[in-house]
């Protein structure tokens, strides 16, 4: 089986961490599973029974409750507590799967970053399904591009310069779509000589639309593993995506999304 390569990088200030590793989980696998986490702001921590962790956990409770609630449709930002000691943080569910899968991956998700980013005073855990993140100061509205994920499969397209095409010019309208609908996710297909790509697009919605199709556009142009020669395309992964702390995208050649 082709498994997925996965790449992640945070950017904070100036520094820029690399790390690369294997993905345990298949290519072909649609089940929710954690992808990473990123704990950026390690020098500033907080201790047990502090107002701020106190804020926090009644945050991470409000976004367990808000966030798959139909009215929220699969997104909810807050905070919780004031300042100096106040925890910001928002909930986003991926926006094909329904409130059962998206409660069941919140709580996930708020389990995880817990664990893994304990006493960190800002975090963001990635799951197939959802995302939740969290600081001590305001985000909202801003274009998180620090803190990213890239995956790709192993295998290769047969014709990297038509796949190639196919999947940037879906992923390019996708992207429009995305940040004009109401719930800023859209998805699509497109085919070629028997070959069909399933793409997706989404922006977490504390965004205005022009940065939603701005995040969305760099996102593609920075889709891994495509390797160019002298300009020349010699190859390109039959699957991949690019995921940062405000939006991502993805494309494969089989039904990842929910129907």
């Amino acid at each position: 089986m082709n498994h997925l390569i996965l790449s992640i990088r945070a950017l904070p200030l100036l520094l820029s961490i690399l790390v690369s590793s294997l993905l345990v989980q298949t290519a072909y696998s649609i089940k929710d599973f954690n992808l990473y986490h990123i704990c950026p702001n390690t020098s500033k921590t907080y201790k047990n029974d502090t107002p701020f962790d106190t804020n926090l956990d009644k945050l991470l409770n409000l976004i367990n409750s808000t966030t798959p609630s139909k009215n929220e449709h699969g997104f909810w930002k807050g905070s919780s507590g004031t300042s100096p000691d106040e925890a910001f943080g928002m909930g986003l569910c991926r926006g094909d799967v329904s409130n059962t899968t998206c409660r069941k991956c919140i709580i996930n998700a708020t389990r995880d970053i817990a664990i893994d980013c304990h006493h960190s005073k800002a975090a963001i855990v990635w799951r197939d399904f959802c995302s939740v993140k969290y600081s001590n100061y305001s985000f909202f509205g801003q274009i998180d591009t620090r803190n990213k994920v890239y995956m790709w499969n192993t295998a290769n397209a047969t014709d990297p310069v038509k796949f190639n095409s196919t999947a940037i010019e879906l992923l390019r309208e996708l992207s429009k779509n995305a940040s004009d609908s109401e719930y800023m996710f859209a998805r699509g297909e497109a085919s070629f000589n028997n070959v069909t790509i399933y793409a997706m697009g989404q922006c977490s919605r504390d965004i205005t639309r022009g940065n939603c199709k701005i995040c969305l556009d760099c996102a593609v142009n920075e889709l891994p593993g495509i390797v160019s020669v002298n300009g020349t395309l010699k190859s390109i992964p039959v699957g991949g995506r690019t995921i940062t702390g405000t939006c991502n995208v993805r494309y494969e050649k089989y039904r990842f999304l929910k129907d």
